[in-house]
């Protein structure tokens, strides 16, 4: 029955049927042109997000490191206690930002972050009692991570970093570039022996 209805269609009733008008690829290639737009939209607002992400990560790190730092022998039981209260402060607030950018990983990218994370977590917790002994590893370990890098590196590092995911590496570069950052400022601002 179908058949003979199609059969008994006009040949232009049949070419307005099976073809595309000039008016619907006008609205397809905008509709096309929009999803473009946004998909650039989505990658610049996935990139703030990492960043707001790196940084609030950063500035917890850096509240430790001050927490723990022994340069607060240094001070007044009176300041040491104030210095105490503003950081944990400030670590109560920042924990009250919740920013998370989700990397779509296999298995081994999945295993192979979390190493470098429980490597780098390690050294974090080594930079809290001695910064100064640990900022030559902590180098080694950055310079593993970049790519026209001329210092020596951590071969052991960079093989984990490179079966992470591309986003994850750009993250474990961020994250040794604040530490770096961190263990620098504390550097210049600890009193001269």
């Amino acid at each position: 029955m179908g058949d003979q209805k199609i059969s008994e269609m006009t040949a232009e009733d049949k070419r307005g049927m099976f073809s595309r008008t000039e008016s619907m690829a006008q609205h397809s290639s905008r509709l096309i042109e929009m999803l473009d737009q946004i998909e650039k939209r989505v990658e610049v607002l996935r990139e703030q997000a990492s960043a707001l992400e790196l940084e609030k990560s950063s500035m917890l790190e850096a509240l430790h490191t001050l927490q723990n730092s022994k340069d607060l022998q240094y001070c007044s039981p009176g300041e040491r206690e104030e210095i105490q209260i503003t950081a944990e402060r400030l670590v109560c607030r920042c924990l009250t930002v919740d920013v998370c950018v989700n990397t779509v990983r296999n298995q081994q990218q999945e295993d192979a972050l979390q190493r470098v994370n429980t490597v780098l977590d390690e050294i974090s917790e080594k930079i809290r009692d001695d910064m100064r002994a640990n900022y030559d590893t902590l180098l080694l370990y950055y310079n593993a991570c970049c790519p026209d890098t001329t210092g020596p590196i951590d071969l052991k590092f960079q093989a984990l970093v490179i079966e992470c995911a591309a986003e994850d590496q750009k993250r474990i570069r961020k994250r040794l570039e604040s530490l770096l950052r961190t263990l620098e400022y504390a550097e210049k601002s600890m009193p001269k022996k």
